[in-house]
């Protein structure tokens, strides 16, 4: 099983297009496996990505929701990257800019072949509405592994936390979504997080394992 530690983060560029998207490469040339950070404007994408990447100031944070309008590519360990998709659900953003939005993340969800999980960023004080459904729904067609990290969890008491948590999965409709309560500022789910980012990668790791060997003739028995 590999493990992934989240050491020695890097900023590598930014784009809005995926003919300006950079190859990452692992050092034996293969295509580095891609994490991407999303959610509305505002939920916390910045801070969680500066406390689970233990590097404060890396991913600049801003007091004005809906600031980051492109996409934001870092690396760690020099063996996993991290994309910083932009907020969404901002009124105060100039509407010619949210019109952009939803086609720059739906082609980064289409087109990235590299992106093997996304973490789905929703604040725990919320509930769902029509964007976020429909989201989910873009992650769920372009068939990509996802966490939903419910975020800024000490905001609550526990047994509020666990009420609002089974009122959101609810409005989503999906009882089986893998879910974490996550809070920086009480350093909340970090390692539960890591520990579930490690899970995915693996199991997609596996998959496209037994989807070559189903490719080249092969069987998962002994025949």
């Amino acid at each position: 099983m590999k493990v992934y530690s989240l050491k020695n983060p890097s900023f590598k560029t930014t784009a809005t297009r995926p003919e300006n998207y950079p190859t990452l490469r692992l050092v034996g040339g293969e295509i580095m496996p891609e994490i991407a950070v999303a959610g509305r404007s505002n939920v916390g994408k910045s801070t969680l990505l500066n406390h689970l990447l233990h590097s404060p100031g890396l991913v600049k944070t801003s007091a004005t929701p809906g600031k980051t309008q492109a996409l934001n590519f870092f690396t760690v360990n020099q063996e996993l990257a991290f994309v910083d998709l932009p907020g969404y659900g901002y009124a105060k953003v100039p509407v010619e800019v949210r019109k952009k939005w939803g086609p720059m993340v739906q082609a980064y969800l289409q087109k990235r072949d590299a992106l093997k999980l996304v973490l789905f960023l929703f604040d725990i004080r919320r509930l769902p509405n029509d964007e976020d459904r429909e989201f989910i729904e873009w992650i769920s067609h372009y068939d990509k592994s996802m966490i939903l990290v419910l975020t800024k969890v000490d905001k609550l008491g526990k047994s509020e936390r666990n009420s609002q948590t089974n009122k959101i999965l609810e409005h989503f409709g999906a009882a089986n979504i893998h879910w974490i309560h996550y809070s920086s500022t009480k350093n909340i789910g970090g390692k539960e997080l890591l520990w579930a980012i490690n899970d995915a990668l693996n199991e997609d790791s596996l998959a496209e394992e037994a989807n070559k060997h189903i490719d080249m003739g092969g069987t998962s028995y002994n025949e």
